[in-house]
């Protein structure tokens, strides 16, 4: 029987430096749209620095969070960024550069639990709640067809269904998604609407006339 390798912790150091003693590797391939940029913006700007970057401690180049560093050169350059080092050869730093995010992109979503997180998440930054809208609908949770496109459609198709749009604090959006989760399930053939939180919208809304009529 083949003896299974023994994973080795190649960590050496930790720490925090400013953000312009980092050194970008020239063998880095990846590239980040501004989208992706906006979304890692946000991501900083509401929880901070959850993770470090990547250092190789023979070569002191980038292995992992190339983006991160550049976002926070435009903020300030001598901005503390948490780091690891790892003693790897330049080998395995070029190994590490090709897999280690094709690694994490292999993974997928259980459709049911990330339901249930999403109902969970709040955020006010524009960037992540798009970057959230398009995963749920990419996994299949929120129906893309009707909301994408409503705009789309001529006026007379649009009968008799309107949207509407609040703009809310973070507290009052929280509110929000718990008194639409605790609002009763209505029936789409009762109500004619297909859309749940549309329907818990309006129950709570009629419970709040009836309740002050």
């Amino acid at each position: 029987m083949k003896k299974e390798a023994i994973w080795k912790n190649r960590i050496v150091e930790h720490g925090t430096a400013p953000a312009n003693q980092f050194l970008a590797h020239e063998l880095n391939a990846r590239r980040h749209p501004g989208h992706q940029r906006d979304s890692l913006r946000g991501s900083l700007n509401e929880v901070g620095w959850v993770a470090p970057v990547i250092v190789s401690a023979k070569t002191g180049k980038l292995l992992d969070g190339h983006a991160r560093i550049e976002e926070a050169l435009t903020r300030d350059e001598n901005t503390e960024v948490p780091f690891i080092k790892v003693d790897v050869s330049e080998g395995e730093e070029r190994l590490i550069l090709a897999s280690f995010d094709p690694i994490t992109n292999q993974a997928y979503y259980d459709k049911e639990v990330l339901d249930s997180l999403l109902r969970e998440v709040a955020t006010g930054d524009a960037a992540l709640q798009s970057l959230l809208s398009d995963l749920a609908q990419t996994v299949g949770i929120v129906q893309a067809d009707f909301s994408d496109a409503f705009d789309k459609l001529p006026t007379e198709d649009r009968a008799p269904f309107q949207q509407m749009t609040f703009t809310v604090t973070d507290q009052q959006a929280e509110a929000i998604r718990d008194a639409l989760k605790q609002a009763p399930e209505s029936d789409p053939g009762e109500t004619g609407n297909e859309n749940s939180n549309g329907n818990a919208l309006a129950h709570i809304c009629e419970a709040f006339i009836n309740g002050n009529s």
